[in-house]
């Protein structure tokens, strides 16, 4: 199958001409206009050159792009994208990207960014193991936490040598990966929205910031003692070509984030922590509880709780539901403003469908498949620790905030 641009015009959503309730749902509302199959199936994606609705923007949500009306088909060039979009919002290193653009020549033996967009405990550790393992090449990220590589003299590796603030290889020196020659490199970043114990102003955000975020880096450089001190950088968007957005069931992923969080206390030995909120369901309710009591007025008082306060104030872990929601709704309006063809990975089709899964993604990151893939490890869910009235808490604050999109690829979790 050839999955170049081009050939990226054949979903089933987005088509007005369709009787499918669903499909006219999505045709009326959609937000993206993307070209979709069901949430069930191995990946979505979304085409930059697809024949899509030219869309009207007539509406903000947190700041950022809401309510769209539609109007005729046509095939929107990238060019035309661009006009609908007004002026580019980050013009910073784009002579970096402009240099790495020219020394290809046209040539596709270099390899191009696919970010891995996902909200922390999506899968992206998993997802980016799997890329790794079965091709034999090298990923890439933003970040150099413990996954994020160093060269032989303790700094990050940029992935292109005249973009110096990144991204950054994860294994530079392991010699069981190679430097791809070409396809693109998945390339990890959380963007922003994300803080985990924190207060309304610090985790809301419009599309703009967003955007900063998705393209910051934190990385390693030598400093004048002879020692190495810790940066914060950005690269262009100009170097990003694709995306694969990762989804998880919404409840899954605020009980994975606590357990991260307990595994950060037991790496720092933090004992009163460990003893007070046990890797358990009483354990992840006391912290929940403990944490919406410290930012419960802020958020009370935040118009953007106004719809769903008293409905959810009672969920554990309440306000991290919000951040998901807004995340998503924020990575499909940054993939949508970049014009870039992006690939929909729900987490659970790891268990549904792993080898389809597992091949559409390296289709899609067009490398191949070189090795066995690493063991996926089934049965992480944890509905249970959510009471009936408490889910549908949730799918009601889903259900009145989600974009369009957000909501085609969460709701069946409500199911």
């Amino acid at each position: 199958m050839d999955l170049s641009v081009d050939h990226f015009s054949c979903g089933t959503v987005g088509s007005i001409s369709s009787d499918s309730d669903s499909q006219k749902d999505s045709a009326e509302y959609n937000p993206l206009v993307s070209l979709l199959t069901s949430p069930k199936q191995d990946f979505r994606i979304i085409s930059k050159r697809s024949p899509i609705f030219l869309i009207f923007v007539t509406g903000v949500l947190f700041g950022g792009v809401c309510t769209l009306g539609l109007k005729k088909s046509i095939d929107l060039t990238a060019h035309a994208i661009s006009h609908l979009r007004g002026e580019d919002i980050l013009n910073e290193s784009e002579n970096e990207a402009k240099k790495i653009i020219l020394s290809s020549d046209g040539s596709t033996d270099q390899p191009k960014i696919s970010w891995l967009l996902s909200f922390p405990n999506s899968g992206t550790s998993y997802t980016s193991k799997l890329v790794k393992i079965v091709t034999g090449y090298k990923t890439a990220s933003n970040y150099f936490g413990a996954e994020h590589g160093r060269n032989v003299s303790g700094f990050s590796t940029p992935v292109f040598p005249v973009s110096t603030q990144g991204p950054f290889w994860t294994d530079p020196n392991d010699d069981r990966f190679q430097t791809p020659s070409g396809g693109y490199v998945l390339t990890k970043s959380h963007c922003g929205a994300r803080c985990a114990s924190c207060k309304p102003d610090d985790y809301i955000e419009n599309h703009h910031l967003f955007l900063k975020d998705c393209l910051k880096t934190e990385y390693i450089m030598r400093n004048g003692n002879g020692g190495v001190t810790k940066m914060k950088g950005h690269y262009d968007k100009k170097l990003v070509s694709r995306a694969v957005h990762l989804i998880r069931d919404p409840f899954d992923n605020i009980v994975s984030r606590f357990h991260l969080a307990h595994k950060h206390s037991e790496r720092r030995k933090e004992l009163k922590f460990l003893a007070k909120y046990p890797k358990s369901k009483e354990g992840f309710r006391d912290f929940c509880k403990d944490i919406g009591m410290e930012f419960r007025s802020e958020e009370k008082h935040s118009k953007f709780f106004d719809d769903f306060f008293d409905e959810v104030k009672n969920v554990p872990c309440y306000a991290d539901f919000f951040k998901y929601l807004q995340w998503h709704n924020l990575a499909f309006t940054t993939t949508w403003d970049l014009g870039i063809p992006t690939m929909l990975l729900h987490y659970e089709n790891y268990t549904y469908n792993f080898n389809g899964t597992k091949d559409s993604l390296l289709e899609f990151l067009e490398q191949e498949d070189n090795h066995d893939p690493p063991d996926f490890i089934r049965g992480k869910t944890y509905r249970h620790y959510f009471s009936k009235e408490e889910v549908q808490a949730v799918f009601s604050m889903f259900s009145k905030v989600a974009l369009q999109e957000t909501w085609i690829h969460t709701k069946h979790y409500f199911d």
